[in-house]
């Protein structure tokens, strides 16, 4: 505080402006300076500018989480549907590939015996072209006996036949009785893949039981 110089008078006078000038110092004292008042409105300034750019941040990070959350339930939305034909399709194609594999791994039923001589060789052929080796044995089964079960004598013809299977059996000729035998000789002529005649002749003879037809005994 200022010192109040009295001077050497104490009249009323003297006294009221002792006081006058001690009611300016105090008045002087409780406002705050100019600076201190720029000073303290720069920092409140500075302070409510950081509340500001808080906010805004805190206001940017809710609309990107925002931002994901409705991208997140845009994409299944439209995934669902070839996501959903997509195992629809593997479903299908697989139960195809289990019924292909049904058919494939299931044995084909044996065609009947032939009934005359013409026919065992006629079906024999029909067999070979229809690729249908299990079936072809039936009228061949001296394969069977030889290679000792039907599934190893049907490998033995589709491996004999298989670079140049038959396509067309263009002739099976009249049966012909082979001189000191009960045998029939039956003539044949198919067309293989290569486009090449093949012909020949088989034996043919009533098989030992009336079920089994007619067979063929020598060939091809």
């Amino acid at each position: 505080m200022a010192r109040i110089d009295l001077g050497d008078d104490d009249s009323e006078d003297a006294l009221a402006d002792a006081l006058k000038q001690l009611e300016r110092q105090q008045g002087q004292e409780g406002e705050p300076r100019e600076d201190e008042q720029g000073s303290r409105r720069r920092f409140e300034e500075q302070q409510e500018a950081e509340r500001e750019k808080s906010r805004e941040q805190v206001q940017g990070a809710v609309e990107a989480i925002r931002e994901r959350q409705e991208a997140a339930e845009r994409v299944p939305a439209a995934v669902r549907a070839p996501s959903r034909l997509k195992w629809v399709a593997i479903g299908v194609l697989a139960a195809a590939l289990v019924a292909a594999a049904v058919l494939l791994l299931r044995p084909q039923p044996l065609p009947p015996s032939a009934s005359s001589p013409r026919a065992a060789v006629d079906c024999f052929w029909s067999c070979l072209i229809e690729e249908n080796y299990h079936g072809a044995t039936v009228y061949y089964p001296g394969l069977v006996d030889k290679y000792g079960s039907r599934r190893q004598a049907a490998m033995f013809l589709e491996q004999y036949f298989g670079e140049d299977p038959p396509v067309t059996l263009t002739k099976v000729g009249a049966p012909e009785e082979v001189p000191g035998s009960t045998d029939l000789r039956v003539s044949y002529e198919v067309w293989l893949r290569s486009r090449r005649p093949r012909t020949g002749e088989f034996i043919v003879r009533r098989a030992e039981t009336l079920e089994g037809g007619y067979v063929i005994v020598t060939g091809p």
